[in-house]
């Protein structure tokens, strides 16, 4: 084996496993946030695992294995949630299409607006500039998805507004996934980002998207 580099792949799996878990459960005990946990988790992983920053590798067989083992966690994971929101739907009398769940989206996509448009007017002048037109991209590509249903399940119960929270969380999802989702290629092709490679259509990686 070489220096430095673990080449144990049921090994690496676990340590990233007891990382992940492992943070949030420990940040949660102190009564912090796990969500930020697991996620500092997975940037020190990502980093210093990652690219060996400290002397220590991932091999590349592990890595693999390791980014296919966390696609099907997640995969599983966003399953659960939207079978658990589906579940709780199904007993509740509100409606989806309410005030509450209108205004949300609204403010959720006037959020994003106002968090793509002004940092990316920081870069103006500089050699990280974002065109105007992967700004509209950003801001239209600002899906949704099951860690915002997971964080509305895990409102205590003793919460009086829980099903309305549950409700709003969902139709904002949904807007995401349906209308934002389903509409991305059309968005793309109107705003001259696809190129054409023999008989397809292909989008033009933006620089400096996600």
């Amino acid at each position: 084996m070489d220096e430095g580099i673990c080449q144990q792949d049921l090994v690496e799996i676990t340590l990233t496993t007891i990382a992940a878990y492992g943070s949030f459960l420990l940040a949660e005990h102190l009564h912090m946030s796990g969500v930020l946990a697991a996620l500092a988790a997975g940037l020190v992983v990502g980093n210093l695992g990652w690219r060996g920053l400290m002397g220590c590798y991932i091999s590349v067989a592990g890595r693999e294995h390791i980014i296919s083992f966390w696609e099907y966690a997640a995969f599983l994971a966003n399953s659960i949630v939207f079978i658990l929101i589906g579940g709780n739907e199904a007993t509740q009398a509100t409606r989806l299409f309410t005030p509450a769940a209108a205004l949300a989206i609204g403010l959720v996509l006037i959020g994003r607006i106002a968090a793509v448009y002004p940092l990316c007017a920081l870069f103006a002048f500089a050699p990280l500039k974002v065109d105007i037109r992967y700004q509209h991209v950003l801001v239209w590509g600002g899906l949704r998805g099951a860690l915002a249903l997971a964080l509305a399940l895990a409102v205590p119960d003793s919460v009086p507004e829980k099903g309305v929270i549950i409700i709003v969380a969902f139709a904002v999802v949904a807007f995401s996934i349906f209308a934002q989702g389903l509409t991305m290629p059309w968005f793309i092709n109107v705003l001259g980002l696809t190129r054409k490679t023999g008989t397809a259509s292909e989008s033009i990686d933006a620089p400096g998207g996600r």
